[in-house]
């Protein structure tokens, strides 16, 4: 393959000038699902686990600045859940029983850890090398007596996580970068609890923290995915050059939609 005669040649022939964590994760993790988003320009319809997570975020958020309680919070998250979920959904009911037992344990980890909150969703800007990225934070907070302002980024997982993953890390590590100051994840984990006598299911919720350590490991990560990335687009005269290089395999559990199947089938006939 030629090297790109500039650094982000090849990402503005198809006008991607500035890469973000998920479209540098997606790239090396979900090729297909990275194609038909950033060089096919498809947006498709959510699911009730990310917004199980997304919702759980914006129920957290108020109670965290003081301007909502605990079940004002819930209420809210609850609301937002079923703007964009309906019954008809796959797992509707279980994903949405789940969001009151993570958004009192995400409140409650987060209280008692870092600090108060600072900023939530805020854009952030970098330059990693001769690469510019963008993202947006979940929980900034910071400690007030030291003024010490730490990056929180908030996941809800079904299943307990054994490490950091390589993925999380390197979107944090992003973060850090450019607000030039500590990450870490926490994971929220519901775990479904059934009263033996009247069989009503609740839920707890298991918060698991990761530091991120070696951050420069992840930045290296992501700067050659990019630079990867950035060659590949370089090389290609048109996006169906660009689908030939992603092909993909459709045994994947990514295709459990309508919508991608037909996209999936349109890009690559298969």
């Amino acid at each position: 393959m030629i090297i790109p005669n500039r650094p982000a040649a090849g990402l503005e022939k198809y006008n991607i000038p500035v890469v973000s964590p998920s479209s540098i994760n997606d790239f090396v993790g979900y090729r297909t699902k990275w194609c038909l988003r950033k060089i096919f320009g498809y947006d498709f319809p959510t699911n009730c686990a990310m917004e199980r997570g997304t919702c759980t975020e914006k129920g957290v958020q108020p109670i965290l600045e003081g301007i909502a309680t605990e079940d004002e919070g819930i209420e809210l998250a609850l609301k937002k859940f079923d703007e964009k979920c309906n019954p008809d959904m796959k797992n509707y009911h279980t994903e949405r029983a789940t969001i009151p037992y993570l958004i009192k344990g995400a409140v409650k980890e987060i209280q008692n850890n870092l600090g108060k909150l600072h900023t939530y969703q805020a854009k952030i800007e970098g330059v990693l090398r001769e690469y510019k990225f963008y993202g947006y934070t979940d929980f900034v907070l910071e400690d007030m007596s030291t003024g010490k302002k730490t990056i929180v980024d908030l996941k809800t997982t079904k299943r307990t996580p054994s490490k950091l993953a390589s993925s999380h890390a390197r979107q944090i590590a992003l973060y850090s970068k450019a607000l030039e100051c500590d990450a870490v994840l926490l994971y929220l984990v519901p775990h479904k609890v059934t009263d033996r006598k009247t069989k009503i299911v609740s839920y707890r919720t298991e918060g698991i923290w990761y530091e991120l350590k070696d951050r420069e490991k992840h930045l290296e990560e992501a700067y050659k995915i990019i630079r990867t990335m950035d060659t590949l687009l370089y090389n290609c005269n048109d996006k169906n050059e660009v689908a030939d290089m992603c092909y993909p395999n459709v045994d994947d559990w990514f295709w459990d939609s309508p919508e991608l199947i037909e996209a999936r089938k349109k890009v690559w006939g298969v």
